[in-house]
C-alpha cells in the first residue's frame, strides 16, 4: 500500500510496525482495511454488535484513526478516535451506560466538567489474531489516547475498556474513574471501566519509560502534520 509521505506516522520498535495517524477521507483504502480487521476481531470475540459497523463505516464519526502496519504493509491492529466533542451527548460512553443510571450520571458529569477543555474518545480498538507481536500492538493502542489528544488539540482523552487491559492503560497515564462501577459491556464476559487521560498530568501518571516514548512519538507525529488538514468533528457511534 502506498501511503502519502505527509501522513503523521512513527516507527514502533516493539511491534516492528509503522503506526499511521490518518482519517478515513485521506486514506479510504486503509480505512476499509481497518474496518475489515476490526470486524474480524470483534466477530472472533462474539461482540460484533459493539462495533456498530453500519454507523461507523462511512467514516463520518471518526475524526482520526491509528493503523499499525507490519513490514509487509499489512494492517495488524488499530483504534479510531471521535471528537473533540462539542456536546456531552456526543459521547458513546453515555450509550454504553444507558442501562446504569448512576454510572451514566457520573460519566455525564465528568464529560460536562471537561468538554470545555477538549475531549476525544477512543473506540473500536483491535489487534489481529495473527499479529506476531500482538502484545506490543496492544501497548501501542494504549498510547494512542495521548497522541489523539495532541493531534486533535484536546486536553482529555476518554476510553471505556474491559478490565483485562487495565494495566496497559494505566501504564500510559490513564486514571480510572473509580466512582463508576464496572459494567458488563458489551456482555457479561466483560467488566468495562471508564478511563481518562489528561495531557497536563500524563507525565506524572505514566511509567517513566512509556512517557519518554510517548513524548518522542508525539513530537514526531506533530512534525508530520499538515497545517491544511481539516479534521472533521465527530459524533457518537
Amino acid at each position: 500500500m502506498t501511503i502519502p509521505f505527509d501522513v503523521p506516522s512513527y516507527w514502533d520498535h516493539r511491534s516492528q510496525c509503522l503506526v499511521l495517524a490518518t482519517t478515513p477521507a485521506e486514506n479510504p483504502a486503509l480505512w476499509a482495511q481497518f474496518l475489515d480487521g476490526a470486524e474480524e476481531s470483534y466477530m472472533r470475540h462474539g461482540v460484533t454488535t459493539a462495533l456498530e459497523m453500519s454507523t461507523i463505516r462511512d467514516g463520518g464519526t471518526t475524526a482520526l484513526f491509528f493503523a499499525a502496519l507490519d513490514r509487509t504493509g499489512h494492517i495488524v491492529g488499530g483504534v479510531r478516535v471521535q471528537g473533540p466533542y462539542s456536546s456531552v451527548d456526543q459521547s458513546h460512553a453515555l450509550i454504553e451506560f444507558a442501562e446504569y443510571p448512576e454510572g451514566r450520571r457520573h460519566v455525564h458529569t465528568m464529560l460536562d466538567e471537561r468538554i470545555g477543555y477538549g475531549v476525544v474518545e477512543l473506540k473500536s480498538a483491535w489487534v489481529a489474531q495473527d499479529a506476531p507481536r500482538g502484545r506490543a500492538v496492544t501497548a501501542m493502542i494504549a498510547e494512542s489516547p495521548a497522541y489523539s489528544a495532541a493531534l486533535l488539540g484536546a486536553r482529555y482523552a476518554l476510553a471505556t475498556a474491559a478490565s483485562h487491559v487495565r494495566t496497559a492503560w494505566l501504564g500510559t497515564g490513564a486514571v480510572i474513574a473509580t466512582q463508576i462501577a464496572p459494567i458488563p459491556y458489551p456482555d457479561d464476559r466483560y467488566r468495562t471501566e471508564v478511563f481518562w487521560w489528561d495531557r497536563t498530568t500524563i507525565a506524572f501518571n505514566a511509567d517513566l519509560a512509556t512517557w519518554r516514548r510517548m513524548r518522542r512519538n508525539t513530537v514526531t507525529l506533530l512534525a508530520h502534520r499538515r497545517a491544511a488538514v481539516a479534521l472533521p468533528e465527530a459524533v457518537a457511534s
